[in-house]
């Protein structure tokens, strides 16, 4: 196919917090520079029908690389719903709490802004639009483009193909961007980072990415101003002793609450079922005092990159860099990522600004982006960290004091690299696992509150043109019925958007992609890797606007 040609000096993939830092620092350090060179062209490819869209996070967000990146009137202007008053940590069992009489030194987030992270991602878009970049919205970037092992830009998705692949009346050809260098900032098991990572063997030596599914809904509250700026954070139940994850509730505001479970994706139980955990979660009286009465106006899910420290992938290869959770940088022990991507943009945009002013765009001129990076904070707390998650893979009692002997250590202990595998390595079969609780019945005073998952999808906004070839594959049907004999077909439960149905069969799998929030669990989770996510037509998706 004959396909059109745009050239730029710098193309991004993803318009999220580490691609739009990225620009912003280049540009604003191309502007305060005295050089009288030419300005870079920059274009921003987000996926999205709209900036922010798709963007999604708790948000307590550490402020201090903000402080670095913003003017003085940038961040007088930042979106903050309100900032942590006050904080609490808790234990839940099924019926009881105990509330942990010190907040942990890394966690605590006294002072931190309380924020959308989609309303952020909007906010940055603006400030690199008037800075100069371009932003192209409700494109996807469905390949790399490489010649002689050197990137060399990307291929953007067709546009107007029917369910069967035939091109309708309205089908656009996706050009192909021709760019000096290609920014990575696709987010958690990005498609194009992870063959990139693949390809290049830029994880060689490292652990596999490990992810966690965090599931979250903002909920409208009758005002309670004492509410406002109160933060919790909890492990235990409903999850059991031998599942990493926990929950939080941040009130946001008057009558805002963003309420959120995390689920690590290294569960055995093929039983469990992520969004019933959440469901659980909000019926214990810990959280329904924060939430009686309310009711949802927003529901979203992402994969969280868990696996930290000795997970990441090599930065950069020839022609591309990868910033953000694309690069696993998230601390995962905090689950905060957003002042760590933001970092890994300063880095990259510092380093790009280096490569514009001496026109060279060579790997060796690249190598600064990791120097740069791994000096900052956002790094140094990952490596602090670094065998946190793995040592909870052997129980909860493991984990917690892994976490005591690294925050009293810096990291030392515990000493060397644990190994860890693939979350979809750890599923047992049905037979030999419990089957999980049930959600209890609620009362008619929570009863609002207790969305099933096709009712929340319908609050997460999404849509996707339904006369398009389908973006997810189940591979191999006779693998399927292996899954759904042996493990009771998980794809029906961990989903959090219900894409996955049993046929009246009992043997085969319905897919409704019109649910999906691109999440992508599916692929990371099925115990057979049996199916594919690929990139939709863009602008289809989530439609976060409160997330």
């Amino acid at each position: 196919m004959e396909r059109e040609s745009m050239e730029f000096d710098i193309v991004c993939v993803g318009g999220g917090v580490a691609t739009l830092s990225t620009v912003l620092r280049l540009l604003k350090r191309i502007k305060q520079s005295s050089s009288t060179k030419e300005k870079p062209s920059v274009l921003i490819i987000e996926k999205a029908a709209n900036a922010g869209n798709h963007a999604l996070s708790g948000a307590v967000i550490d402020p201090e690389p903000f402080n670095e990146l913003l003017s003085d009137e940038e961040i007088k202007n930042f979106p903050v719903e309100s900032y942590v008053r006050l904080e609490a940590f808790y234990h839940l069992s099924k019926t009881i709490r105990v509330r942990l009489p010190w907040i942990p030194p890394m966690m605590q987030s006294k002072g931190f802004p309380i924020t959308s992270i989609s309303a952020v991602t909007r906010y940055l878009s603006k400030l690199c639009e008037a800075a100069g970049a371009e932003i192209y919205t409700g494109f996807s970037a469905v390949k790399l483009l490489e010649e002689n092992g050197r990137i060399t830009g990307i291929q953007i998705g067709d546009k107007g193909l029917d369910k069967d692949g035939s091109k309708k009346p309205c089908f656009e050809a996706g050009p192909n961007v021709i760019a000096k260098i290609v920014v990575l900032g696709e987010g958690s098991c990005g498609k194009l980072t992870e063959k990139l990572i693949t390809d290049k063997k830029l994880n060689e030596g490292q652990n596999p990415q490990t992810y966690a599914i965090g599931i979250k809904e903002v909920i409208e509250i009758p005002s309670r101003p004492r509410q406002k700026g109160r933060i919790i954070h909890t492990f235990g139940y409903p999850l059991d002793h031998s599942t990493y994850g926990g929950g939080f509730i941040y009130c946001m505001s008057d009558t805002k609450v963003a309420i959120g479970m995390v689920t690590a994706l290294d569960y055995s139980n093929p039983t469990i079922n992520p969004h019933d955990l959440f469901r659980m979660y909000k019926l214990h009286p810990v959280v329904r005092r924060y939430i009686t009465g309310g009711k949802v106006i927003g529901y979203g899910a992402k994969v969280l990159t868990e696996g930290g420290y000795y997970s990441a992938p090599q930065l950069i290869t020839d022609g591309a860099m990868i910033v953000g959770d694309g690069a696993g940088l998230l601390d995962s022990l905090r689950l905060k990522g957003i002042h760590i991507a933001l970092q890994s943009g300063i880095a990259a945009g510092d380093t790009l600004f280096d490569c514009w002013e001496k026109n060279d765009y060579s790997l060796n001129t690249l190598k600064a982006y990791p120097e740069k990076f791994y000096q900052m904070s956002g790094w140094k707390q990952m490596r602090r960290v670094k065998n946190v998650h793995a040592s909870f893979t052997y129980g909860m009692f493991p984990g917690m004091m892994a976490v005591g002997m690294s925050w009293a250590t810096a990291g030392i202990l515990p000493m060397g690299q644990l190994t860890t595998t693939a979350d979809w390595k750890h599923m047992k079969p049905k037979s030999e696992c419990k089957p999980w609780d049930q959600v209890p019945k609620s009362d008619d005073s929570n009863r609002e509150l207790q969305m099933d998952r096709l009712t929340d999808v319908f609050f997460s906004g999404t849509k996707h043109e339904e006369h398009q070839p389908c973006h997810l594959k189940i591979l191999d049907t006779e693998k399927c019925k292996e899954c759904i004999n042996k493990f009771g077909a998980p794809c029906t439960l961990f989903c959090p958007a219900q894409v996955y149905t049993l046929n009246d069969d009992g043997l085969s799998i319905r897919i409704d992609p019109s649910n999906c929030l691109h999440c992508k669990t599916c692929q990371i989770k099925d115990p057979y890797q049996n199916i594919e996510w690929n990139l939709p037509e863009g602008g289809g998706g989530p439609h976060y606007k409160e997330m």
